[in-house]
């Protein structure tokens, strides 16, 4: 009997401490859920036209009114910098920042070894003048590895280089380009090089348009698009593409009286024609100006704003209250005119958007200074933080979203940010049961996963805790 009591006496004791350590791990777990703020990494007092962050964060290329300036995440002090002797206006960096492309006055520069070069390095090689105008901050792209680089305008052309990284030299020549139409805006590429997506519009009639290539590491010559979608009425000015390069997302600015609206086309690696119809269209007669989409082509984030096109400004002071964020969750799923999950309406228009890997986080800026400029979101449309104090029109965020680069011409910046939360970028296991937690959780749990061990000296006690997930609107 006494034996007995003593069983029971150690099997209440283990229970205490199952119970115990069940509560400091909700504890742990609610204090990692607390908003921790956002840091700012550095910031450079440098004219932004262009800025670029590498998938894993840990470097920045920014093209400045002088030139190229490359950063590692710790320092605002460049780790090279390259005068162009003109300005920069593109830039595209890989995935772990060995390589770095810039754009300029019709060519393309593009360095090697990016993140161990030092002092003003020449580029690795110069394309040759392919336009006489100059790529904007939307129309060069760069796959993960660094090997294919393609850009688009300043015009009608679509331009793209293979075996990038084997390259060296001054005007070197297009593996392909091609005529695509009479404004090109924006270019997107998959992350193995081999999908690409760009963005513009046709003039008289005004009609937006979509080019999309295959198998185009392969291509030569002039390679025209392997399919096209076109859109009446309508003005491309942004285009996003997801990893796999089958789901395509763009942003519509409109020609009054014409639509206006965020354009998806998913199975977009077996399309053929000159005229593939949509997968779905949301937000009527909003003028767009930005558009991003997750890795896996399941969520979309757009901005709306006022934006400049050919000189004048397309959409309208008066249609103020469609400026803001739009968010669509289950993006492959959707079809027809649905409405986007949520809306997050801001003072000012937005000028551009990001959003990380997993669809998870994102962020919006605008140009007015003062006035709830930047922004960061989960999925769900919570605003987590804000800074008034940073104005900017160009973001680019790192592949778990942890890490976040403004642009501005005005004040002058470059910013980079530690948002704060993250979660594994695409093809990293996620945590058990699919949590999304700041980045600090390990460090908070630390203690108290050591208390369990204890307790499963013991015994073995299994605890399993379901995160509850807030339903998308």
């Amino acid at each position: 009997m006494d034996s007995f009591r003593g069983l029971v006496a150690i099997m209440r004791s283990a229970s205490l401490f199952a119970v115990l350590a069940l509560a400091l791990l909700l504890a742990a777990s609610s204090a990692a859920y607390a908003q921790p703020p956002p840091t700012l990494l550095w910031s450079d007092p440098v004219n932004t036209n262009a800025i670029a962050l590498s998938a894993n964060g840990q470097y920045v290329v920014v093209g400045t009114d002088g030139g190229a300036r490359f950063y590692g995440r710790s320092s605002s002090t460049p780790l090279w910098t390259y005068s162009a002797g003109t300005k920069i206006t593109s830039v595209a960096i890989s995935a772990d920042g060995s390589y770095a492309a810039a754009g300029t006055l019709g060519k393309i520069y593009f360095w090697a070894d990016a993140k161990s070069l030092t002092g003003s390095p020449p580029p690795t090689w110069t394309s040759r003048q392919v336009t006489g105008g100059y790529f904007e901050h939307r129309c060069l792209a760069m796959s993960d590895d660094g090997n294919t680089v393609a850009a688009c305008g300043t015009g009608e052309n679509v331009f793209y280089w293979a075996d990038a990284t084997g390259k060296s030299g001054p005007n070197i020549d297009t593996t392909w380009m091609t005529y695509l139409a009479d404004q090109v805006e924006a270019i997107a590429i998959s992350d193995d090089g081999n999908h690409v997506a760009a963005a513009g519009y046709n003039i008289n009639p005004t009609a937006g348009v979509l080019g999309y290539w295959n198998n185009a590491i392969s291509l030569t010559g002039p390679a025209h698009p392997t399919w096209k979608g076109q859109v009446t009425g309508e003005m491309f000015v942004d285009v996003a593409i997801s990893d796999d390069g089958n789901y395509v997302a763009v942003a519509g600015a409109g020609a009054p009286p014409g639509p206006s609206t965020v354009y998806y086309w998913a199975g977009a690696t077996t399309r053929t024609g000159t005229s593939e119809p949509f997968t779905w269209g949301s937000g009527v007669d909003i003028v767009f100006s930005s558009v991003d989409i997750s890795c896996d082509g399941d969520s979309v984030i757009a901005g709306s704003g006022i934006i400049p096109i050919g000189g004048s400004v397309q959409g309208s002071l008066n249609s103020g209250s469609s400026w803001g964020v739009y968010f669509w969750g289950g993006a492959r799923s959707l079809t027809g005119n649905p409405a986007p999950s949520w809306f997050y309406p801001t003072v000012n228009p937005v000028q551009d958007v990001a959003i990380n890997d997993a669809g998870t986080y994102m962020a919006a800026v605008n140009l007015t200074p003062n006035l709830d400029t930047l922004y960061f979101f989960d999925k769900q449309g919570n605003l987590l933080w804000q800074d008034i104090t940073i104005s900017g029109d160009k973001l680019s965020i790192s592949c778990d979203g942890r890490t976040l680069a403004v642009g501005t011409p005005t004040p002058l910046t470059a910013y980079l940010f530690d948002t704060g939360f993250s979660t594994p970028c695409c093809g990293v296991v996620e945590a058990v049961g699919g949590a999304v937690m700041p980045v600090n959780i390990l460090a908070t749990l630390a203690p108290w996963l050591a208390v369990i061990g204890v307790v499963g000296c013991i015994g073995t006690i299994v605890v399993v805790v379901k995160p509850w997930k807030k339903p998308e609107n």
